[in-house]
């Protein structure tokens, strides 16, 4: 059965702090130092298990097969407050019989949207 057409959705929270902050940069080759944050830092979220388990969903029909990152885009809104709970809510749909798209908006407490994040992942078997 095809799922083509299908989404799965994963709603959590998560807080941004400067420790995760500095801990990215340094991952990715930056200073670290907490003067700039990096722009990529929400994709730390994309690999939450609710994340994780809603992209299986989507590629539950080709088992064999492994979501490999194709392109991604992060629109950045605000700048997410550091210590404070934000609502990070995902959707995966499966667009074609190759590609997963993956929609992320992190949230403030108040519903505002910080940032947009865009994803999409080929089923390469």
């Amino acid at each position: 059965m095809s799922l083509v057409g299908q989404s799965a959705s994963a709603s959590l929270t998560v807080t941004v702090t400067a420790e995760a902050l500095a801990g990215f940069a340094r991952g990715i080759g930056a200073s670290g130092s907490g003067q700039r944050r990096p722009t990529t830092f929400p994709i730390s979220w994309l690999t939450q298990p609710a994340v994780v388990d809603a992209v299986r969903q989507m590629a539950a029909d080709r088992p064999a097969s492994l979501p490999v990152h194709e392109l991604q885009t992060i629109e950045t809104l605000a700048e997410a407050p550091l210590g404070q709970p934000l609502m990070l809510t995902a959707t995966a749909t499966r667009t074609d019989a190759d590609r997963i798209t993956l929609q992320a908006v992190l949230a403030d407490a108040g519903g505002a949207s910080l940032t947009r994040l865009h994803a999409i992942l080929r089923l390469v078997p």
